[in-house]
């Protein structure tokens, strides 16, 4: 039977990186960036004010102290949002109001709190004419220089990174209007089985469940960035089945994910349907538990197409462990990385097969990352996964696996800020 591993290969040897294209700032979250992106301004755009209070020429407040303050007359002054004009033959001679943000207007080199600063004297407008110091100051005190944060040329983003909302921060400071991103590509999902419902407020019949596979699968996709179709339910009707796939084929959807009718049973009519249609079945089962009787195929003019198994956290190991691993590879990204976690307990596995297990990792309290196999791996049990936050992946060699051993620990799904 197949390994995870070269099933893997596989699916990743049939992908190609999709098209670019530009999308508005404000419509990318969760878009994968289709190449480098580099700053073209300094942020901050000018040397401006971290506090409110006073401009000052640094070396005019020499020894100032609370018991020792120095008088300085006020020249003018600046709000944020505002830049300070002065004439050509304006000469500083004593302090700037200033705001926080605010421009720092040309011969100043320093910033005194207000706190530091008493005010003597207003104008009719309530403005500060006079001002006593009681504090020295150091050239760049309390400015927050342009450039400090970014200049022109700085990387703001590699290739094949998901755009997050901490990313949106920084292009829209820098004034990165339009956003190369990866066009994703478009995604349908079907279930099959005459038993499934998939109205959630109807009354159940007997030997009727309800359908739960496409909610997860659409809304875990959407969650990834990518907007998937519910194609509905086939009632195990070949013949429906294969009029669904044509119309989908024709309508251009890349990849198609099916749920059930994909193993070895009387009903089971996927297989053989897809190679009626012209499909090149790549890989039908692999050896991994839950999923064993995944299936893959492509279609000839390029549609991938995942048979995943009906129960749902089969369906839940293919979509994550075969699935997304194409995506990402579509979309340009790298290939995750696990994480290394300590097994809690021993674990004894059935078969050299690859478990995806739901697990559940913490910190313990000398800091280190555990990891707990959950109760409930049976692929129909759902139950688990309320308290599941990983998946904790059990290789093949051994049927058994030592309490404190590190195995690999992958999120729920792939992780935004992974490249």
């Amino acid at each position: 039977m197949l390994p995870y591993k070269d099933a893997l290969k596989i699916i990743l040897a049939e992908a190609t990186i999709r098209e670019g294209r530009d999308l508005p700032l404000d419509e990318t979250l969760g878009s994968v960036t289709a190449k480098r992106i580099n700053g073209t301004e300094y942020l901050p755009p000018f040397h401006n004010s971290a506090m409110d209070g006073f401009a000052v020429i640094s070396h005019m407040t020499k020894g100032a102290s609370q018991n020792s303050p120095i008088t300085l007359t006020v020249d003018g002054s600046t709000m944020a949002g505002d830049f300070p004009e002065t004439s050509s033959d304006f000469i500083p001679k004593g302090a700037w109001e200033i705001m926080t943000g605010a421009p720092v207007p040309e011969d100043y080199n320093a910033v005194i709190r207000i706190e530091d600063i008493n005010i003597l004297a207003r104008d009719g407008n309530e403005r500060p004419t006079e001002i006593s110091i009681m504090t020295e100051a150091f050239e760049g005190k309390n400015i927050r220089k342009a450039g400090t944060d970014f200049c022109p040329g700085d990387l703001l983003m590699e290739k094949g990174i998901r755009i997050g909302p901490n990313h949106i921060m920084a292009l829209a400071a820098l004034g990165q209007a339009n956003i190369p991103v990866v066009t994703p590509p478009r995604v349908a999902v079907i279930s099959t089985g005459k038993e499934l419902v998939d109205d959630m407020a109807r009354t159940l019949k007997p030997g009727q469940i309800r359908n739960s596979n496409s909610p997860y699968l659409i809304k875990s996709l959407a969650a990834f960035g990518i907007a998937a179709r519910n194609e509905g339910t086939i009632f195990d009707e070949p013949d429906k089945f294969e009029q669904k796939i044509q119309d989908l084929l024709s309508g251009g959807i890349q990849i198609i994910l099916s749920t059930g009718a994909v193993s070895m049973g009387r009903y089971d009519f996927i297989p053989d349907g897809l190679k009626k249609m012209g499909a090149e079945i790549l890989f039908h089962k692999a050896a991994i538990r839950p999923g064993k009787p995944i299936l893959f195929a492509r279609f000839p003019k390029g549609t991938y197409y995942f048979g995943l198994p009906g129960n749902p956290i089969a369906s839940a190991v293919g979509l994550r462990f075969f699935a997304y691993p194409l995506i990402r590879k579509m979309l340009g990204q790298q290939q995750e990385k696990p994480v290394k976690a300590m097994l809690n307990d021993d674990f004894t596995k059935s078969s050299p097969f690859r478990f995806f297990q739901k697990a559940a990792f913490d910190v313990n309290a000398d800091g280190r990352l555990i990891v707990d196999i959950l109760p409930g791996q049976e692929s129909f049990k759902i139950k688990p996964l309320l308290q599941q936050n990983c998946w904790a992946i059990i290789p093949e060699e051994g049927l058994s696996v030592k309490a404190g051993s590190l195995i690999d620990i992958y999120p729920l799904s792939p992780d935004f800020g992974q490249s």
